[in-house]
């Protein structure tokens, strides 16, 4: 394990709500989450013109619940850290010029989670097995939760 876990949006989500997976409840290690992912968890619970598992997860709340939910998303908690591409945009620059192959959201949390020094955690929904690979094959942690 890392210094960190990073978290995609779906786990994130969880996490926000109170309903952290079992996995992530007892570690000490700091929560991260790349600028994709965390645009990604916004744009699901902006509004009603998106809809999917993380808004339909929202509709379940009771008003109040939802609101503060959509607050803690909005104004995200400061312990958890999103990591930027003013950090990433030469590592995955790097990557690339390794010869990676993947799609910029996943090629965003392969060098987030190498800068700073973090296991990826991802939702079934987000199971990416390009992702995945990629990860092992550059020595990264990564593995599914529930969220």
């Amino acid at each position: 394990m890392g210094d960190a876990v990073l978290v995609d949006d779906h786990v994130l989500l969880a996490v926000l709500l109170g309903r952290a997976p079992t996995e992530l409840r007892f570690s000490d290690s700091r929560i991260a989450t790349t600028g994709l992912w965390y645009h990604r968890l916004c744009r699901a619970v902006s509004g009603s013109a998106v809809v999917g598992s993380m808004s339909r997860r929202l509709s379940g709340l009771a008003p109040g619940a939802a609101s503060a939910a959509i607050g803690s998303v909005v104004r995200l908690p400061e312990d958890i850290e999103i990591v930027s591409l003013r950090r990433l945009g030469w590592p995955m620059a790097e990557l690339l010029s390794g010869g990676l192959r993947l799609n910029l959201m996943s090629l965003e949390a392969i060098a987030a989670a190498r800068v700073i020094n973090a296991e990826i955690c991802l939702a079934p929904a987000d199971r990416n097995e390009p992702l995945m690979g990629a990860a092992r094959t550059l020595g990264l942690n990564v593995r599914t939760v529930q969220a």
